[in-house]
């Protein structure tokens, strides 16, 4: 069984990149400007800005900013909030979850066809429009058996239920 800080890591190695856990360990531990981030981890400004803008439209990061008295521009100063991410993982794989088990309603639900080339499918209605024949090439559709897509979301659906278990 994972403990939940060895999970979110997983998540943010998947969400952000070796660069973007770099980012995020920083501002974890202090809050920082991009600016800071930047030189601290040799990345260009603009992909540690859009590293904390994945962070922030996450709500894994939140920041404040004060004006420069000088310039006038802002800055702003980044932190982590990890208080969130537990729920965020949750949510993100329960709207992948939802979306696996869409598609393989439909893919259960609907024959399919293919010409000899596999150009396109077709669901049977889409197949009968073009009088069975591909639009592409000419060929014939042939009924497409989609068990192996079947076995693949159900294998998908199930890894990720487990994952679920792992880290409840």
């Amino acid at each position: 069984m994972k403990d939940i800080n060895t999970f979110i890591f997983e998540f943010l190695e998947d969400l952000l990149g070796d660069g973007g856990v770099e980012i995020a360990s920083i501002i974890g531990k202090k809050e920082s400007t991009a600016e800071e981030l930047a030189e601290e981890t040799d990345m260009k400004i603009n992909n540690v800005r859009k590293v904390l803008y994945k962070l922030y439209d996450h709500r894994l990061a939140s920041y404040r900013r004060i004006r420069d008295k000088n310039t006038g521009w802002y800055i702003y100063f980044w932190k982590l909030d990890f208080e969130k991410a537990p729920e965020v993982v949750k949510n993100l794989e329960s709207n992948y979850l939802n979306k696996l088990e869409e598609r393989l309603k439909y893919e259960t639900s609907t024959m399919y066809f293919v010409c000899k080339n596999t150009c396109m499918r077709f669901s049977f209605a889409d197949a009968q429009e073009v009088s069975f024949k591909c639009p592409s090439c000419n060929e014939t559709l042939e009924y497409f058996d989609n068990s192996k897509i079947i076995a693949r979301l159900e294998d998908e659906i199930t890894a990720v239920n487990e994952g679920h278990e792992e880290v409840a």
